[in-house]
């Protein structure tokens, strides 16, 4: 079944008729763990207790009987667990497949939950196109943000706390966060933290103040002088960031949010108007030449190559800190080497 990201609260909250296994996907993965997030508290909820397994999509791939394994057996105590597995494409779609298979053959689902956390799914995708059909699974595709929609959100998270925002500088905050869910959700929990209990608005200066440090500065100037293809600025700033201490997972988020910011620039193309002012975060004038020369280098395959590529190396650093930073520096390497060529041509 097709289930859009509205109906999580309706669709899930019963043990009845609850879908047993959801498969969300789409662009932004941290609007897909949100929503993810979602369900699994609904399913927590109506079974009266659960508990979450992360299964690494690797694993799976080695062992399929694994999935089943966690999925089909059921706990002595009646507690249900909720079987997490992050993947892409089509990694692990013939294990989901064959269980999906057998729980609509039942007509209900296992002991257990599923939940299948995707990037981006066209509809021939077989993973994506089988659930859809299912009548015990879900799928539920989810969009990138909009300035509107971080708006409601970061108002949401402010306001849980009493947290009071002069407007002006709810607006400037909005525009300094990324086109990213997961970084947007650490930036408005720093500035909700800051703002609890301050006893009046917060201010412009202080958003900015709280909201931008020399760190963050250092890793976007890496990001963009791996992208331009520019090793000795690339490696100055690397050492930077090194020094100050940035985790690799850190330097991973931002590296991708400015590759989105460019696939984001490549859509607008041709559609007039300021494109720079219309990112998420903006591109200012004095900062749009470097952009466009940037731009004129990738290719929307290009850009998507290397999502995947952080993407991957993400999930390295999850599990083998010690491996992340080598792989980093290749990464880093292999971006500036690609640039470089680019730019020649």
């Amino acid at each position: 079944m097709i289930l859009k990201s509205g109906q999580v609260a309706s669709r899930f909250k019963s043990s009845d008729n609850s879908p047993w296994c959801a498969l969300v996907f789409g662009d932004d993965d941290g609007v897909v763990n949100d929503l993810a997030d979602q369900i699994a508290a609904s399913w927590s909820k109506a079974a009266g207790n659960a508990r979450q397994v992360v299964l690494d999509d690797d694993d799976i791939r080695r062992e399929p009987h694994l999935l089943s394994d966690k999925v089909e057996t059921g706990s002595l105590l009646g507690e249900i667990e909720i079987v997490r597995v992050r993947t892409s494409g089509e990694k692990i779609a013939k294990p989901v497949l064959d269980l999906i298979e057998r729980a609509d053959q039942m007509g209900n689902g296992f002991a257990n939950r599923l939940l299948v956390l995707n990037g981006s799914l066209n509809k021939r995708s077989k993973l994506r196109a089988t659930i859809e059909q299912s009548n015990t699974a879900a799928t539920i595709q989810v969009y990138a943000d909009t300035a509107d929609s971080l708006k409601s959100l970061v108002e949401e998270k402010l306001s849980a706390l009493d947290v009071q925002i002069e407007p002006d500088a709810l607006d400037d905050f909005v525009s300094l966060l990324p086109g990213h869910r997961g970084l947007a959700n650490q930036e408005s929990e720093k500035l909700s933290l800051y703002g609890r209990g301050l006893g009046r608005p917060i201010s412009v200066a202080e958003v900015r103040a709280v909201c931008r440090t020399d760190a963050d500065d250092s890793v976007r100037d890496l990001a963009n002088a791996a992208l331009d293809g520019d090793a000795a600025r690339c490696q100055a700033e690397y050492d930077r960031v090194i020094e100050s201490g940035t985790s690799t997972i850190s330097v991973l988020r931002i590296l991708e949010m400015e590759i989105r910011r460019l696939m984001q620039a490549r859509g607008l193309m041709g559609t007039g108007g300021d494109i720079g002012r219309r990112l998420r975060p903006p591109v200012w004038g004095s900062e749009w030449p470097a952009f466009r020369a940037r731009l004129d280098l990738w290719t929307s395959a290009s850009l998507t190559r290397l999502l995947a590529a952080i993407h991957d190396l993400e999930i390295q650093a999850k599990t083998s800190a010690a491996a992340a930073d080598p792989a980093l520096r290749l990464l880093l390497l292999n971006i500036v080497k690609s640039a470089s060529a680019r730019s020649a041509r």
